[in-house]
């Protein structure tokens, strides 16, 4: 049998992370090690196992949202972080990714929907967004016309945009100043008639664009500390 992978749950509702924990317990490949219910919870528990993946409430207390995907990522670096919602909500999942999630979901999905999550993030590198926006239906063809206006280098740029790389890490990964980074951003933006880089995360996010090669990158992450 292949191994299971392993998971921390942190949810200040105790029976909704006692619940869960059931549920994915039941799962042959999944095994809960630990379930927190505060932030300072979840660091010692992601230090302690070392999981595969650590599942957060969105809203635990105590601790900011980045702060405490930081410090869990500092005490587990290999470990994969899914932070959930209340709802599905683009903006909320861009917020979330850029506060260095690996992926974002909502605590209606069904159980079956949560452990597919856990397992697409425990073996793809790629961000993991809510249920929801994996099954959106197809394009709107004013969307597509947008996106046929983009360059090669602006696509690339939609695509590191969505999974929360900076304009800073952007100039060092493609070896170019700031400046130059900024003046595609502007240009972008305009092509997509948004106003800000946040804006065209989301977009990015809701159409399922990204550019070429973005696969193979990771999402941003905070520095350990």
């Amino acid at each position: 049998m292949a191994k299971a992978i392993t998971v921390v749950l942190a949810d200040h509702h105790v029976v909704f992370a006692d619940g869960l924990r059931l549920i994915l317990d039941a799962e042959d490949d999944l095994a809960v090690l630990a379930v927190a219910h505060d932030d300072g919870q979840a660091v010692t528990s992601a230090a302690r196992h070392r999981p595969a993946v650590v599942v957060l409430d969105a809203h635990l207390p105590v601790g900011r949202l980045d702060q405490t995907l930081a410090a869990v990522r500092a005490a587990s670096p290999t470990t994969r972080l899914l932070v959930l919602s209340g709802a599905s909500d683009p903006e909320m999942t861009a917020a979330v990714l850029a506060c260095g999630a690996d992926g974002s979901s909502t605590k209606d999905c069904s159980s079956r929907q949560m452990a597919t999550l856990i397992r697409q993030l425990a073996f793809d590198e790629q961000p993991v967004v809510p249920w929801a926006e994996l099954s959106r239906p197809g394009r709107d063809p004013m969307v597509e016309l947008r996106l046929q206006t983009l360059s090669g280098r602006e696509r690339e740029l939609l695509g590191l945009v969505a999974i929360g790389w900076a304009s800073r890490r952007i100039a060092t990964h493609w070896r170019v100043s700031y400046l130059t980074v900024r003046s595609h951003m502007q240009n972008l933006l305009f092509k997509l008639g948004v106003r800000s880089q946040l804006a065209a995360a989301l977009f990015a996010i809701e159409h399922g664009a990204a550019g070429p090669g973005v696969a193979r990158l990771q999402p941003w992450r905070p520095a350990a500390s």
